[in-house]
């Protein structure tokens, strides 16, 4: 009788156990994927910052390279005198 106490409290704490590993691995799993998209998520938005920063740069070289000189002139006093 004594026995087939044990056993069967080995078999249901063996499950339990079963179950919580299998909880913990998981949380750790989803932890983890989370960490990684985010991760990308961010390395995404740094990308189109940088892109958008370099495409703004050209543009703005453009704009000077393609203005006549008096015009620059007009904009370099105007811009200090603000």
């Amino acid at each position: 009788m004594i026995t087939s106490l044990f056993a069967g409290l080995g078999r249901r704490l063996a499950l339990w156990g079963a179950l919580a590993c299998a909880f913990a691995i998981t949380v750790w799993v989803l932890i983890r994927r989370g960490r990684l998209e985010a991760e990308a998520t961010l390395a995404i938005r740094r990308a189109e910052a940088r892109i958008r920063a370099l495409q703004t740069s050209k543009d703005i070289r453009h704009d000077v390279q393609t203005t006549d000189r008096a015009e620059l002139d007009r904009r370099a006093d105007r811009w200090m005198r603000d």
